[in-house]
């Protein structure tokens, strides 16, 4: 999770700006496979000085491989903690990172849902990084041959080692862990439940995708819906847009005018289809990522960079609906500092040659979990069929290697779901499972109690981890009615 309190874009990809090394050209992309530059969890943002109960940067000595006994290599796993609210005798609360690099924001913000219940139970806090994010490198390199130890059961085991070694070393014996997770690391914190029952007392997993799928063609179809619902006029606007730019694509004039009109870094090339995708790609991933965050207390999410603010841009009179759209993109790169938008493909695979947490997350989409947002959706006619699925599959390739192909990755995604059951398969008990409808990754999550104490929460109106960042005077009352109810349940779970 990215410093949750934030799938995107990726968990889509969304693509923030990339920094290079100073020789090399910077590499500018709104997401990557719905995975924006932060992550797929935005962090909270922590106001003043941190309480003295909040550690520094720890780190755990935790395996290479769990799932090979002639292993013994280990490596630095990187924790923090907060004992401020511990009392002998109260619970732990256990955060699991996810697709990006941590910082002990999520367990110095008192403000938040998880650390309000900690205070309220008199439990201890912690933190872990996921494997290959951040500090906690498993490999002296993210070669594609030592990426072969990065894996959701992988950083799952980690945590099962993680609770013994903290529960010794913390004299937390008898204590009930609770793991926490948004995005990634939600469906992480549902599967931990599932797979070490007697580790882990319960979990609440907000907007985790435990069903994964290679064409996740409901991603796009529920940011179409989350426009049309807030307003017909904006949906329509930007399909009308859309309309447009095939033709301009095949003159040099409306080539031209898109250059002008979108920002562009490069010239639009119609013999290249892996720029014209990346193209669409980035121009459609500025609704995406306002679908996914807006409305989010977090940063600029909350108030600024919402769909109400995104539709009146849309929607503004006496422009154009194409005009409309640039000055949708403005307001986007405004938002990430850009001075073009970057649609060089080929720079775009070097780019992602290269180590960090975009390279690991979309190892991730290869070998795990698909995730790709395209446009191969029966709505086609919306987008247009401009993105779609086997760009992105053929990606894994491209980047990593010719061990990956089309076979390959579908087989991937069927052999995760084959393992954790998918979201119709779900079937743990003590486990929360909160999801906002405006969030294109809901369709993903356990929407259904598959039993009396697994309790999926479906909440009207709210993005991406909505539930998990602290509460706000102008939230919808379906969210303040949301945190309620998870805090109730998770209460009760310590009630004597």
């Amino acid at each position: 999770m990215n410093g949750r309190v934030g799938l995107l874009l990726l968990f889509l990809g969304l693509v923030g700006v990339f920094s290079a090394p100073a020789t090399k050209k910077v590499q500018r992309k709104r997401a990557i496979h719905g995975r924006p530059w932060f992550g797929l969890t935005p962090k909270p943002t922590v106001k003043g000085p941190l309480n003295p109960g909040v550690s520094g940067d720890q780190y755990i000595a935790s395996k290479v491989d769990h799932f090979d006994s002639s292993n013994t290599n280990t490596y630095q796993q990187r924790y923090w903690y907060n004992d401020q609210w511990y009392s002998a005798g109260g619970p732990v609360f256990l955060m699991i990172g996810g697709e990006s690099a941590e910082d002990n924001s999520w367990v110095a913000d008192g403000d938040l849902v998880w650390t309000k219940l900690a205070a309220e139970n008199n439990a201890m806090v912690f933190l872990i990084e996921h494997r290959y994010y951040g500090a906690s490198q498993v490999t002296p390199d993210q070669s594609t041959a030592n990426m072969k130890y990065l894996s959701s059961r992988q950083a799952l085991a980690d945590i099962a080692d993680f609770i013994p070694a903290m529960t010794s070393k913390f004299n937390l014996q008898g204590a009930k862990w609770v793991t926490f997770g948004g995005s990634y690391s939600g469906a992480l914190a549902a599967w931990s439940r599932m797979l070490y029952p007697n580790l882990i007392y319960g979990a609440v997993g907000s907007s985790g995708p435990v069903q994964a799928v290679v064409d996740f063609v409901g991603y796009l179809e529920v940011v179409t819906n989350d426009l049309n619902i807030y307003d017909m006029a904006c949906g329509n606007s930007l399909k009308n847009a859309l309309a447009q730019i095939p033709q301009l694509l095949t003159t040099s004039q409306g080539r031209q005018q898109l250059f002008k009109g979108f920002q562009l870094c490069q010239q639009l090339d119609p013999t290249n289809p892996d720029q014209i995708a990346n193209f669409y790609s980035s121009i459609i991933g500025n609704y995406m990522i306002i679908a996914q965050y807006g409305g989010d207390n977090a940063g600029p999410f909350g108030t600024q960079m919402t769909i109400p603010a995104l539709c009146k841009i849309q929607t503004t009179s006496g422009n154009t609906d194409l005009q409309n759209m640039y000055a949708v993109n403005q307001w986007i790169m405004n938002f990430y500092q850009e001075s073009c938008v970057d649609i060089d493909f080929t720079d775009y695979i070097n780019y992602m040659k290269q180590a960090g947490d975009d390279r690991c997350w979309v190892y991730q989409t290869c070998s795990e979990f698909g995730f790709y947002q395209s446009t191969d959706t029966p709505n086609a006619a919306f987008y247009g069929s401009v993105v779609p699925v086997d760009w992105y599959v053929k990606q894994c390739a491209m980047i990593y290697g010719s061990q990956f192909s089309n076979t390959t990755v579908y087989s991937s995604i069927a052999s995760t779901n084959g393992f954790y059951h998918g979201q119709n398969g779900y079937n743990a008990t003590r486990i929360v499972l909160p999801n906002g409808t405006n969030d294109p990754w809901h369709v993903l999550g356990v929407l259904n109690a598959p039993n009396s104490q697994a309790y999926p929460i479906i909440i009207n109106g709210t993005a991406h981890c909505a539930d998990m960042y602290g509460d706000s005077s102008i939230d919808p009352a379906s969210l303040t009615a949301a945190r309620t109810q998870i805090r109730s349940i998770v209460n009760s779970w310590f009630k004597s």
